[in-house]
């Protein structure tokens, strides 16, 4: 298309696009946190295939990427690596909403210890659905999914006092159903309902780490509105897997570098 438009060969357009690809673009601008009454950053790694994943910073309320980088897998060591790097361009953050991830706790208990720390509502409510199903069929499992689907209505400490009792209660009446076991015929054994084991883990959970937000004004509940800003670079994915590995990464970085300058100028323009 840009060929046709352009009148350009493509083999002279792939050339210039190369010279992209074989650099980093300059560093991301940097964002004004100056009387801001709070900064709450976002953290989520988006997975291409098996290959790596690339992980997101994001303040709340603003759709400027701080940071991003690009590793095999989400550990501790180099997401400390990026956190670090972003103190030391001298933000501040009162608070992370992350889905969680080992990797990311263990590197925000690193680099920010004692800051708040929810961990994403989506990803919890979204794990508990895979454990049992959209549309269960034992009526007791619909009662535990009507259970997990109230969390999006708690939004006070009372409330969520109130369903906690709920679902303890859940548990305590089905305790012989969650304990249920099949034996083969060398007398091994599993539980028959993991699935709904799994769920009830999760949701007993919840309380102690995905209601934080409950106790800091403005603090996001889930990850939701940085996937939304970054979920389209799937697309770009699917688009240009042929890239070798190496020009993929640059690509990436150069697609945040314009989608940064482009948000920065609407933000610019509404201001004026």
């Amino acid at each position: 298309m840009l060929s046709s438009m352009s009148g350009y060969s493509i083999r002279f357009l792939e050339g210039h696009f190369h010279t992209y690809l074989k650099q980093d673009p300059p560093q991301l601008p940097l964002v004004n946190q100056s009387g801001m009454e709070v900064a709450y950053l976002l953290i989520d790694g988006l997975w291409f295939g098996r290959w790596f994943v690339l992980m997101v910073y994001r303040q709340s309320q603003n759709l400027v990427i701080l940071h991003i980088s690009v590793v095999g897998r989400e550990v501790t060591t180099k997401i400390a690596k990026d956190l670090t790097r972003l103190k030391e361009l001298g933000y501040h953050f009162t608070g992370f909403v992350s889905d969680g991830g080992t990797g990311i706790v263990g590197a925000v208990n690193k680099v920010f210890p004692n800051a708040p720390h929810q961990i994403c509502l989506a990803h919890m409510h979204r794990d508990v659905i895979a454990a049992i199903g959209r549309y269960p069929k034992d009526p007791r499992v619909k009662e535990l999914k009507l259970l997990a689907d109230l969390v999006w209505e708690i939004e006070s400490k009372e409330a969520l006092k109130y369903w906690t009792k709920l679902i303890k209660a859940w548990v305590s009446k089905h305790l012989m159903f969650l304990k249920e076991k099949r034996y083969d015929s060398e007398g091994n054994w599993w539980y028959i309902h993991r699935g709904v084991r799994k769920a009830t883990r999760t949701l007993l959970r919840l309380p102690e780490h995905s209601f934080t937000f409950l106790n800091y004004h403005l603090m996001p509940k889930t990850t939701n509105e940085l996937e939304a800003s970054f979920g389209h670079l799937g697309k770009r994915w699917l688009s240009h897997r042929g890239l070798k590995r190496e020009r993929w990464q640059k690509f990436m970085k150069w697609f945040v570098y314009f989608y940064n300058q482009e948000k920065m100028a609407v933000s610019k323009q509404k201001k004026v």
